[in-house]
């Protein structure tokens, strides 16, 4: 049997997330597979923004529930295997090989391994490791879009989740808001229970968002902001307030934190959870590495994955909520993203920039293809050594910010263990 190291080598590594026809032959393999997607509660996530954010905490709560809970994320941040986890726990490389080999065993004669892509397999052997350990619920985030995403081969989710729409791989998904939203939309089934919809939507996101639950039969909850105030959570609750200790900086979790009420409102509903405890216990302790993550004070370093437009003016709104004297930038991005408006954000925030090439094999950036956007910016051969020339030019009351796509805080994180 080969390795867990040689098969994620030999993975075919094409970018195909977005293609029409992919849903409909992965779906063939799932079939042939027993669907193991049915056996299993799903909340399914798409959005452009606060997917993570709003997956952790809805997969920490119904953990705090006591169930078994399998989690779907991406992009992973050390190593691969991140990305599939139960109640915490890594998949290990023996469970990997092992449930790989049982689908290449069932694969349909006319497809061979190679046919399928590196997140087409990733989502399989995730479906079909979670039914095999008998997880209660699974969260999935889709990988890009929601209607063509590989994730979207599973049956009609428990619930699906949208959060915030906006501008994000356009030319995968189309140019407008419009587009994004329907693509988003795909993930809604006739057959899910309830979708729900994080608050502050533009208009025409939202109309068609309540076009497809519509169509679909789908009841459609949009949810409502809640406050943060001095690292607590204010938690409006049928007419009740909680306040509770809540680490994760950003103002945009207010919008995450709103989300993630809504659902579980509707869970307690249900009868699947029984109190407000287990959510209030996860937001007094949840962490999530790469989101707007303090790793050293004096001067202050944050890391965060703002890896499009809106995410960027996110950071930016909070980031001048914290006291500081400079901030110092280390950039880095993807050439798929709309690289010049985020660049035209953080230059109105940053006292001084250093721009690198994050650790992506295909579709990094050159930080020399950067420089013309930003002559002034200062060039660091990679992420690590960006951070390095940052905390050189800065002072204790400085701020340095690590941003502009998630594989730059992947090349940091990768290296924390190791100080």
């Amino acid at each position: 049997m080969q390795t867990y190291e040689q098969i994620n080598a030999g993975f075919n590594r094409q970018m195909l997330g977005g293609q029409r026809n992919r849903v409909k032959f992965l779906r063939r393999i799932l079939t042939r597979l027993g669907n193991p997607d049915q056996r299993f509660k799903i909340i399914h996530i798409a959005g452009t923004n606060g997917k993570g954010s709003t997956g952790t905490m809805l997969e920490q709560g119904l953990q705090n529930a006591g169930y078994q809970v399998g989690y779907f994320s991406s992009p992973a941040l050390v190593d691969d295997r991140e990305q599939v986890k139960v109640n915490d726990h890594l998949i290990s490389k023996k469970d990997f090989a092992i449930t790989y080999q049982k689908i290449t065993e069932h694969l349909p004669a006319d497809l061979s391994p190679d046919d399928i892509t590196i997140f087409e397999w990733w989502t399989l052997i995730m479906l079909q490791y979670f039914a095999d350990q008998k997880v209660d619920w699974a969260v999935v985030e889709c990988g890009l879009g929601g209607q063509d995403d590989a994730t979207n081969i599973i049956s009609a989710p428990f619930i699906s989740v949208i959060t915030h729409i906006a501008l994000d791989h356009t030319r995968i998904l189309g140019p407008t808001i419009t587009k994004i939203a329907q693509a988003k939309a795909g993930i809604i089934k006739n057959g899910t229970k309830q979708v729900f919809l994080a608050p502050h939507q533009e208009k025409d996101a939202l109309t068609i968002i309540r076009e497809k639950a519509q169509q679909q039969r789908v009841g459609l909850t949009q949810a409502d902001a809640q406050s943060i105030v001095d690292g607590k959570a204010i938690l409006k609750v049928n007419h009740k307030i909680y306040k509770v200790p809540f680490n994760l900086l950003g103002t945009f979790q207010s919008e995450n934190l709103g989300t993630i009420i809504s659902v579980f409102a509707f869970l307690r509903q249900q009868g699947l959870v029984t109190s407000w405890q287990p959510l209030l216990s996860t937001l007094a302790t949840v962490k999530i590495a790469g989101r707007m993550q303090r790793i050293a004070d004096h001067p202050l370093v944050i890391l965060d994955g703002a890896h499009n437009p809106d995410a960027a003016k996110q950071l930016t709104k909070t980031i001048s909520t914290f006291p500081h004297n400079k901030i110092i930038m280390v950039l880095g991005f993807l050439a798929d993203k709309n690289i010049r408006q985020m660049v035209k954000i953080y230059q109105q925030m940053a006292d001084e920039i250093i721009i690198t090439t994050p650790g992506h094999p295909t579709r990094a950036l050159e930080a020399s293809a950067l420089k013309s956007a930003l002559p002034q910016a200062i060039i660091a051969d990679n992420p690590q050594k960006g951070l390095v020339a940052a905390k050189k030019i800065a002072e204790p009351n400085d701020l340095i910010v690590v941003t502009g796509s998630f594989y730059m805080i992947k090349d940091i994180e990768a290296n924390l263990d190791e100080k």
